[in-house]
């Protein structure tokens, strides 16, 4: 094995790892939001312990703080990015089914397929395109959405969320790779809280958990997503925006996974076959030897 390709497969290791803690955090912040948290509640905390963690190890580790010069504005995309994640998805919940805002949000593998090559002056790569679109269909399959008396207003804030996505992906690969990875993570974070935090200010705070008992989850939920981050960037800088982000469709299922065991919601026949579709792209991705 080449050690290109050795860096690859410890790519998608971190982002299967990424996935895994990502989807863990729904289940969780719907324990949140039984016990009076809001939404807005559980976006604030994420990125307030992603800039907390980030902050810990630069200065743990003594790390430089500063971000070159050159590399603001694709800081700065990356936070407009992760804004659009952050919030558009979770806001598109309160307008559509979650198994459809899931299914629009997952489309960013495909957007990275397609335009990521493009934006470097290359032709997209075939086997990634191909195996995007399968995971795609997986996910169709898996997590059937009811398309009743749709609200356009959820699909369009999916959408974003997916861009933000891809934004996010393709803009970060050589940011993670120049920068800290750390110090990198502070200033996104930090960055993403304030706009976030000053959002809320105008449309009113968000709501705390009503009990004791309803913070567990909560800190739950930002132990795995600062272990989620860290793994992700971990992933774009190993094995590239196309094929850590053909890993991450697993995500949904896990998520589903994560369902059943902490909510007790159960999984059909039909969501199972979906799953399958879906790990089968995954694993197909480790044997496309084209480098990111």
């Amino acid at each position: 094995m080449s050690p290109g390709m050795g860096a690859a497969n410890q790519g998608r290791v971190f982002a299967l790892g990424s996935a895994v803690s990502f989807a863990l955090i729904p289940p969780l912040a719907r324990l949140a939001y039984d016990d009076g948290a809001s939404p807005g509640t559980v976006i604030l905390v994420r990125l307030l312990f992603g800039a907390l963690a980030g902050a810990g190890v630069v200065l743990l580790l003594r790390r430089r703080w500063t971000i070159p010069r050159r590399d603001w504005l694709g800081t700065g995309l990356v936070c407009v990015g992760w804004v659009a994640v952050t919030v558009g998805y979770m806001a598109s919940f309160y307008y559509i089914p979650v198994s459809l805002a899931v299914l629009i949000f997952f489309t960013f593998p495909v957007l990275i397929a397609v335009f990521g090559p493009l934006i470097a002056g290359q032709r997209p790569e075939p086997g990634m395109l191909v195996l995007a679109l399968l995971a795609f269909c997986g996910l169709a399959l898996a997590l059937g959405p009811d398309v009743a008396g749709l609200d356009w207003r959820g699909c369009v804030l999916a959408f974003i969320a997916a861009m933000g996505a891809a934004t996010t992906f393709i803009a970060a690969q050589r940011l993670v790779v120049e920068q800290d990875l750390f110090a990198f993570s502070f200033h996104l974070h930090a960055v993403c809280f304030v706009v976030v935090l000053l959002g809320y200010a105008v449309a009113g705070l968000p709501e705390l958990p009503a009990t004791a008992s309803g913070w567990l989850p909560l800190v739950g939920v930002a132990a795995f997503y600062i272990s989620a981050v860290l793994m992700q960037f971990g992933a774009i800088r190993l094995a590239g925006p196309a094929r850590a982000s053909v890993v991450y469709n697993a995500e949904p299922v896990l998520t589903m996974l994560g369902a059943a065991l902490i909510l007790g919601e159960l999984l059909g026949s039909w969501q199972w076959g979906g799953a399958a579709l879906v790990i089968t792209a995954v694993v197909l991705s480790t044997r496309v030897d084209r480098g990111p």
